[in-house]
């Protein structure tokens, strides 16, 4: 079981503008949590590319996520 690898938020793409409020559905196990910690800056991803408002989200220090999340 440790040798699975587990693919979740496989082939997402998701575009939010601002102002738009959006809700996040989903069975258990899809992913809507891992999503989640990943648009607030909380968890990292293996792969693909997540930015915000034109500035790539990624290796950010924990004070320059803090600023973004605030």
């Amino acid at each position: 079981m440790g040798d699975r690898t587990l693919h979740v938020l496989k082939d997402l793409n998701l575009v939010i503008d601002e102002g738009e409020f959006v809700a996040i559905m989903g069975s258990s196990g899809s992913g809507k949590s891992t999503l989640l910690n990943i648009l607030g800056i909380l968890d990292t991803y293996d792969s693909g590319h997540y930015e915000l408002g034109g500035t790539p989200l990624i290796n950010l220090s924990e004070q320059q996520a803090a600023a973004y999340r605030n």
